[in-house]
């Protein structure tokens, strides 16, 4: 007879785990909105100004420095990161898992509220950019850390960072290998192990040809992922447009009044939507942990408030695919269909119902497209993060764990990567937050909002 103390102890564990995660999205959801109300709402006033600065970095022409990137490649790199496969199918996960319906609010909170942490974040990194001696530029939080808070913490930062974006390229790389190897693809079926390698391979290529090559690349692939996905996902829900209001009306009932599914699954209330809405929100929108802020330093700009609102833009857009996602789900029931795996292939069959095999085809090259920006963007920021704490020489042995760690993903199960990556995000996203609420608060709003002003001239680190 097998003992039940084992599962009992896992059991506990994975409560504390939940109340501790919990009271780390009531932190993060509450330094949002201290952010917020000391940027004067920075995020909702600056509209005009995004447009301007996008058309301005379009038409430069200048010629770039050899380790900078223009604006709006800088932007569409971090987008390529934030707009991953996470916004695909985080949104399912955190329904399913626990959150219900009511948990897209948690998504919606964070692309809006989240962007005033966003703005800070790129700001400060354009403010505190360091020049090595060959001239390469090194920026991101641990920069404006080891100035505002201590090294120690730097350090941290940049240790969890490490960890989380190798773990992150995992968890993409399985949600990737996972559409691959679906029944969905029929014949056309590709072994996860085959499919990893390629990713690795791919990456890899990319990665050895610097900030030019990946923001290049960035800049072709966001473009077409918006066209490909949001485009078929609006035919979508046209097609139930009757449905929209009683989703609607579930999102918000869900969020305060719990729901069993047909497994005996207990789904939504407001515990459960908070953890898994904000906590997956977090990781869809990456507003308040700070990588966003790591190729906006590769960007060829004084002006630190002109970055910060383009930066915005990234986080605006990953909350709204985010709840665009999870309302495709909701109106076609794939979120609580127990007979399909939990992850993507529950996005795979909401597309399938409408589009037959083009359906397929479309989730499948929208995985392509937003899981390979996301491995890529998060293996470079996972990359600087390695170089702060020890050598650029030593860079091949991270690409190295870097290159195993997405194979592994490839083949390993979704709930254990997933799980994985909340605790290592709430240890990295909590000090950067409680940083960021400390200088705000310190800060008078008009040095806070750096409105026009170029950013002091860097020194070498």
């Amino acid at each position: 007879m097998v003992s039940s103390e084992p599962f009992a102890a896992q059991g506990y564990m994975i409560k504390i785990i939940d109340y501790v995660l919990y009271g780390a999205c009531i932190f993060l959801g509450l330094g949002s909105l201290i952010l917020s109300c000391k940027t004067r709402f920075i995020q909702l006033r600056v509209f005009s100004h995004l447009v301007a600065f996008i058309r301005e970095s379009l038409r430069e022409r200048k010629k770039r420095h050899t380790h900078t990137i223009s604006p709006h490649r800088a932007l569409l790199t971090a987008m390529s990161t934030t707009l991953g496969i996470t916004t695909i199918v985080g949104p399912i996960i955190a329904m399913r898992l626990g959150g219900g319906p009511g948990a897209l609010l948690g998504f919606l909170f964070m692309g809006i509220l989240g962007s005033s942490a966003t703005y800070l974040e790129v700001s400060l990194t354009i403010q505190h950019r360091a020049y090595r001696e060959c001239g390469s530029v090194m920026g991101g939080p641990m920069y404006y850390l080891h100035k505002m808070a201590s090294p120690a913490v730097a350090r941290w930062y940049a240790a969890c960072c490490l960890i989380l974006m190798t773990f992150w390229s995992g968890a993409q790389a399985n949600q990737l290998a996972a559409v691959l190897d679906s029944p969905f693809m029929g014949q056309l079926r590709v072994p996860s192990s085959v499919s990893g390698l390629c990713i690795v391979a791919l990456i890899m290529l990319t990665l050895f040809g610097g900030i030019k090559r990946i923001g290049a690349v960035s800049s072709k692939l966001v473009p077409v992922l918006f066209l490909l996905y949001l485009g078929s996902g609006t035919w979508i829900l046209c097609v139930h447009y009757d449905q929209l209001l009683s989703v609607l009306k579930l999102i918000f009932v869900s969020a305060w009044e719990p729901q069993a599914l047909a497994g005996g699954i207990c789904v939504g209330g407001l515990f459960n939507a908070l953890r898994w809405g904000i906590f997956k929100g977090v990781q869809a929108t990456e507003a308040g942990v700070g990588t966003q802020a790591i190729p906006h330093a590769m960007a060829e700009t004084k002006d630190p408030h002109a970055q910060a609102v383009l930066a915005m833009c990234s986080t605006y857009t990953a909350g709204f695919v985010s709840f665009f996602s999870g309302c495709i789900a909701l109106v076609t029931g794939a979120w609580y269909n127990e007979g399909l795996p939990l992850g993507i292939s529950m996005a795979l069959s909401s597309f399938e119902m409408h589009f037959s095999y083009f359906g397929t085809g479309i989730v499948v090259i929208s995985a392509l497209l937003f899981g390979y920006g996301t491995i890529l963007g998060n293996s470079y920021n996972g990359t600087r993060c390695f170089e702060y704490l020890f050598t650029k020489s030593k860079k091949r042995y991270y690409l190295t764990v870097v290159g195993a760690m997405i194979f592994w993903g490839s083949l390993a199960q979704v709930a254990l990567v997933w799980s994985s990556i909340d605790v290592v995000l709430a240890c990295m996203a909590i000090p950067h937050m409680a940083a960021l609420i400390w200088y705000a608060l310190k800060t008078p709003y008009r040095e806070l909002v750096m409105q026009g002003r170029p950013s002091h001239a860097s020194a070498s680190f």
